[in-house]
């Protein structure tokens, strides 16, 4: 019979791309969710059409995976694509105060004309020099304070939102911890493998005041030619708390080992 434990703890995840071998891995993980369902079909009959048999088939594995800090590679794998370094142009904006000599500075070098808004809500577009504006007093008198919106060039990393690319497949891979419940201490290392999911390209970013963002990604895992989906792998640990993993010395021994009576053959 199997170990009995106890999981209380979030899944880690790694993700790694098929096509180009990208990893992506996160150990900040609020939610990790593993769903399994099958189909079944009733075969039924006799008086009161009773169960005779039942057909299971379909089985589907899915989940979801919410993340405590935004990631811009989780953008990526919904997005289907990559992170790209690109040069592009973004609107600032600034509150500013007419100084003494009727005019403000800006702190970038605007790419066009710069939208002025003064208290009253009127608006004008005035040319730069030298980031600096003069502010005519019909306008915004001295000590006014006035908004500017002007487009800057800046750098950045990009992830394209396209109608036409979909999310790739990944191996996928949740970590999480078994503990004894007679210790309290770890008993082992609980992997859920699947070789090959694809993730949801869904995606629904609501920003709150006083609300952190946790983005919030679905997988589905796809069947190999072979009909496997996944594997539960529990990894034992020694008595210090290390991971079981056989050493050398370990696998000599084994190797070496016969039972009385008996030869041991080279391969």
């Amino acid at each position: 019979m199997a170990k009995q434990t106890v999981i209380h703890e979030v899944g880690k995840v790694l993700t790694k791309r098929l096509s180009d071998h990208k990893v992506v891995a996160s150990s900040v993980t609020q939610m990790t969710q593993f769903s399994q369902q099958v189909q079944q079909d009733f075969l039924k009959g006799g008086w009161g059409n009773r169960d005779l048999y039942v057909i299971n088939s379909s089985k589907e594995v899915s989940g979801n995976v919410k993340n405590a800090f935004f990631d811009l590679d989780f953008m990526a794998m919904q997005q289907g694509v990559k992170i790209e370094n690109e040069t592009i142009s973004v609107w600032e904006d600034e509150s500013l105060t007419v100084s003494d000599t009727g005019t403000i500075k800006i702190a970038y070098t605007p790419l066009s004309k710069v939208s002025l808004t003064n208290e009253d809500g009127d608006q004008q577009e005035f040319n730069v020099s030298d980031n600096t504006i003069t502010v005519p007093e019909t306008f915004a008198a001295k000590g006014n304070a006035v908004t500017a919106h002007y487009q800057i060039e800046v750098d950045a990393e990009t992830v394209e939102i396209s109608g036409e690319k979909f999310s790739e497949n990944y191996y996928f891979e949740i970590h999480t911890l078994e503990y004894d419940p007679k210790t309290s201490k770890i008993y082992s290392d609980l992997y859920i493998q699947l070789p090959k999911v694809n993730f949801s390209g869904e995606a629904d970013m609501s920003l709150e005041a006083g609300q952190a963002y946790t983005p919030e990604i679905g997988y589905r895992a796809l069947a190999d030619d072979n009909g496997k989906i996944g594997t539960f792998a529990r990894v034992k640990r020694n008595p210090d708390g290390t991971k079981g993993i056989k050493t050398e010395q370990e696998d000599a021994t084994s190797n070496s080992s016969v039972d009385i009576g008996t030869t041991q053959e080279t391969k």
